[in-house]
């Protein structure tokens, strides 16, 4: 399963209406996956230098957008992305396995579904910002 996601970069209102914006996907071994792209993709509201564009991935696809201005002195930002997979099998894990409140740090703990591995961890405070375990109000991913 591929997905089209769509995806945006803040290059500045110094680099506002250009026509020479572009990406380019690297995967996690820092490989180039495809040639560059710079077509579809257009500034998010005019001269606000904020660019957009629907991005294809393939569904195991995990890397960088390496997104650039063009022209002869190109600035580059990167966007990290992780495959749908994986981020289905975290939400699997989060809602399937248990779960538990330490008291002693104030964290809630998540378990995966074999309720063994640790998936993620979280600060627990309460209406005050303050860490707590008995009036949870708020949980803060670590």
């Amino acid at each position: 399963m591929s997905i089209n996601l769509i995806k945006s970069v803040n290059f500045g209102s110094g680099n506002k209406s250009l026509l020479t914006v572009g990406y380019r996907l690297i995967n996690s071994d820092g490989e180039i996956s495809g040639s560059r792209i710079d077509s579809g993709i257009g500034e998010l509201y005019s001269s606000t230098g904020i660019y957009s564009a629907s991005i294809h991935f393939s569904s195991d696809f995990k890397g960088t957008i390496l997104w650039d201005t063009g022209g002869s002195s190109p600035q580059f930002a990167a966007d990290e992305y992780n495959s749908v997979e994986e981020q289905i099998s975290f939400i699997k894990a989060i809602e399937g396995g248990r779960w538990k409140i330490d008291s002693g740090t104030n964290e809630m703990i998540f378990y995966d579904d074999g309720n063994s591995a640790e998936v993620a961890r979280f600060d627990l405070k309460d209406s005050n910002g303050d860490a707590s375990s008995t009036e949870v109000f708020e949980r803060v991913r670590k």
